[in-house]
């Protein structure tokens, strides 16, 4: 498939030789003051960033907090939904909640605990609370399942995409590749983003059938195919496929594991559960240059196949825990099997009322969308499923041309050849940044659901802007006086740390939060993989064209993206909704009531088009006749 030979497509000006083996025990005084001074004045600004964006999202944040106090200290409150809901025709009945259901029981005869499912009451919940549940725990100690379970997920997501270009700039791997050329390796790196653009794409047409847990099971199953595939190559073409197969697993599981996350997260937690999800992320990736840098120093194919090989470890852990969690509850009611949805929910909440509340809230939905069918026509017919749709879609799409994967997969690149910095020190700076990455990640976690996606999204795509703006100028600089680039290395640098600080607050995980949000419930698995799928798409543009760039327009390059994250500030004014404190549910009907795209206008055009959003009953009627449920005639199939 692949020969030692260089591809049809050569730049203009062909790219100075990249080093692709480092020696860490050549030269140790390469890692100089200067760079030292980078790495730290970096930390410090790492500092500055989160003071500075706090202050910004804090006054940007939601109507009613009086200041940062109450933004980032006053605990977020579930917000109930306002409708009041009609009797359901459904044989479940309010059950009284026992006293004692919080504490630990024991099996009579092996004790082993118990559920709280597993409980004696009355007849009337045997079928709910038999001995026969897939899972052995229940309340906070099942959601801490659950995240573990998506957070695994994530992280091999992130192990994946960094693993490579740690083993392939090493000899041993080289040799036994026999020397590809550099277009060669861009694109056996880059295939893997093409299979997981696939795999996304599939999971919107397997994943409502299959359910959440199922999907993720199949998904799971490929990349680890894809993955023995990879750590037994014996020749290019193994390696190609093992990586497309192990993008295809990919694709399915970052589109399917938010979603599954959200509908299983109570609605005031849906934002952290995600934020969770991406901070493991970046732990997988820091995992993975960790990992590879240990190998580096190893001979023969053990440099290469162990890191590759690692990754099946978190395969186990992925099928052995999700084989046991519970499906979504929110899928089963969509799949009329209630009694399975309503032992899920007593598993969830803390309380019968909180159990019967949950039940009716999301039957009720369930009732108003399956009032059509959701077909692919819906989609793009142009009415608020679009305008749901595209929201998710345009915010993934938005997450790349942000810039991020500019800096993550070529950040020792750019800092030899935009920068000036020697191999060693670009790697040293690269790795602290990462660490820098993961705990200003998890930093997001004690503000996306008090301060709003709304205002965490512009206050960072503000500092990403002016980050790429400081890069382009320090860059250009320097670029302009070769026999002196210290200063300005330094100040692109910093600013580099300032970007990654900025993009952890709110595009790392924002973007992959909303699309599990926005949609409505029949819809969820096509938004989730349709916006998966464009993030991927978009991955794989810029991976693809960064280099030639860096090449070719040098700081203009960076200059291309401050302008994308400015122009991300006023979309995200205008046509990004809102959605920190609310259930799904709560969603659906916010939709339903306010037509139109732009959300400073949804009040004019409510009141032009006699909308009332008091009225809990003339609302639900519109929601069955908006273009979300206006369907009904359609006979297509999903």
């Amino acid at each position: 498939m692949f020969e030692n030979r260089t591809l049809p497509f050569v730049p203009p000006k062909p790219l100075a030789p990249v080093a692709l083996e480092v020696d860490l025990t050549n030269d140790p005084q390469r890692l100089s003051s200067e760079s030292i001074i980078a790495i730290t004045v970096g930390l410090i600004s790492i500092i500055i960033g989160m003071v500075g964006l706090l202050l910004a999202a804090a006054i940007l944040g939601r109507t009613g907090q009086t200041g940062l106090k109450d933004a980032l200290l006053s605990k977020p409150t579930k917000r109930t939904t306002a409708m009041s809901y009609a009797p359901l025709h459904s044989s479940i009945e309010a059950e009284p909640l026992n006293a004692d259901a919080h504490l630990e029981h024991r099996d009579d005869h092996t004790g082993r605990p118990r559920s709280r499912l597993n409980v004696d009451h009355d007849d009337s919940e045997a079928q709910f609370r038999s001995s026969n549940t897939p899972y052995y725990f229940a309340g906070p100690r099942l959601h801490t399942a659950i995240s573990v379970a998506a957070g695994t997920v994530m992280c091999l997501f992130g192990y994946e995409q960094g693993v490579f270009g740690g083993i392939m700039v090493g000899r041993p791997f080289l040799t036994f590749f026999q020397d590809p050329s550099l277009p060669v390796l861009g694109f056996v790196t880059s295939v893997y983003d093409l299979g997981c653009f696939f795999g996304a794409i599939l999971s919107s047409f397997v994943g409502e059938k299959l359910g959440r847990r199922w999907m993720l099971l199949l998904s799971t199953v490929i990349m680890t195919v894809g993955i023995v595939i990879q750590t037994v190559s014996q020749d290019l073409n193994w390696l190609v496929w093992g990586r497309f197969v192990a993008g295809i697993g990919n694709g399915g599981n970052t589109a399917t594991a938010p979603v599954w996350h959200v509908e299983c997260s109570k609605s005031e937690e849906k934002g952290r559960a995600v934020v969770k999800e991406m901070t493991v992320n970046v732990g997988g990736f820091v995992a993975s240059n960790v990992i590879t840098l240990v190998f580096s120093g190893a001979t023969g194919d053990a440099q290469w196949r162990f890191p590759l090989g690692i990754q099946l470890l978190f395969s186990v852990v992925i099928l052995s825990m999700i084989w046991v969690l519970p499906e979504s509850p929110r899928w089963l009611l969509m799949r009329q099997r209630d009694a399975e949805a309503k032992v899920v929910l007593k598993a969830l909440c803390d309380s019968d009322a909180e159990v019967q509340d949950e039940f009716h809230t999301i039957k009720e939905s369930v009732r108003l969308e399956q009032a059509t069918k959701a077909s692919w026509k819906q989609v793009f017919a142009g009415g608020q499923a679009t305008r749901r749709m595209s929201l998710g879609v345009l915010l993934q799409m938005a997450q790349q041309l942000s810039g991020i994967n500019v800096l993550c997969y070529y950040l020792p690149l750019v800092l030899q050849r935009s920068v000036g910095l020697p191999e060693l020190t670009a790697r040293v700076i690269s790795t602290v940044n990462a660490f820098c990455f993961m705990s200003a990640t998890w930093f997001s976690i004690l503000v996306i659901e008090r301060v709003g996606r709304r205002p965490l999204l512009m206050a960072s795509a503000a500092c990403m802007s002016v980050a790429f703006l400081g890069i382009a100028i320090s860059v250009g600089i320097g670029q302009g006086n070769p026999t002196s680039r210290l200063v300005p290395g330094i100040v692109a640098t910093v600013f580099m740390f300032l970007y990654f600080t900025a993009f952890s607050f709110g595009w790392i995980t924002v973007p992959w939060l909303y699309p599990a949000e926005i949609n409505s419930l029949a819809m969820r698995s096509k938004g989730a993989a349709l916006a998966t799928a464009s993030d991927w798409l978009f991955n794989y543009i810029v991976v693809q064209t960064t280099p030639i760039g860096i090449h070719h327009l040098g700081w203009g390059l960076y200059l291309i993206y401050a302008v994308f994250n400015a122009s991300f500030v006023p979309f995200v004014y205008y046509y990004i909704v809102e959605t920190a404190g609310k259930s799904l549910e709560e969603i659906d009907r916010w939709f339903a009531s306010h037509p139109g795209w732009r959300v400073d206008k949804v009040k004019e055009v409510a009141a032009r088009e006699g909308w009332n959003s008091d009225n809990d009953e003339e609302d639900r009627e519109r929601m069955l006749k908006t273009d979300d449920f206006d369907l009904a005639s359609d006979d297509e199939e999903d």
